[in-house]
């Protein structure tokens, strides 16, 4: 019963992190680093803004699934090795702005969590696969035809 209740937990958090809404924030965080170039624009215009508006929306759906990974509430490994390449991306688009952030505020703990994650996840392709797991054996199943 327990590995169907992780399984229902990992499907929850692969859908919010896959969700229509976020797949759009992301595609309208591309070049936030660039609306910002200055401590000065930072204070003045990021205030209320749309950024901020879809800056509050990843911390609501990424973050909040990163931290349950990072707390093991929710297997890390089973949601990099299903959408690690997204949470990659995704991190690269708003590192910068985050950085920029960070320093602005003074709180370097701003999307630690998904930062974490990204980071597990690049950690995570590298490694190989596990090992006598017959589902991991490359010459266990035929090609598709």
């Amino acid at each position: 019963m327990e590995r169907e209740r992780n399984a229902l937990a990992i499907l929850a958090a692969i859908d919010r992190l896959s969700d229509e809404k976020m797949v759009r924030v992301f595609a309208e965080l591309k070049g936030v680093d660039s609306r910002y170039p200055s401590d000065e624009a930072l204070a003045k215009d990021y205030p209320n803004s749309q950024d901020e508006a879809r800056l509050d929306a990843v911390g609501q759906y990424v973050e909040t699934v990163a931290c349950l990974a990072r707390r093991e509430v929710i297997d890390a490994s089973l949601i990099v090795d299903a959408v690690g390449l997204m949470l990659r991306t995704r991190w690269k688009i708003i590192r910068p702005f985050v950085e920029h952030l960070r320093r602005f505020y003074g709180n370097e703990y701003m999307f630690e969590n998904f930062e974490w994650l990204a980071r597990y996840s690049e950690w995570w392709k590298e490694i190989p696969r596990p090992p006598k797991d017959p589902n991991y054996d490359p010459n266990r199943l035929p090609e598709v035809a």
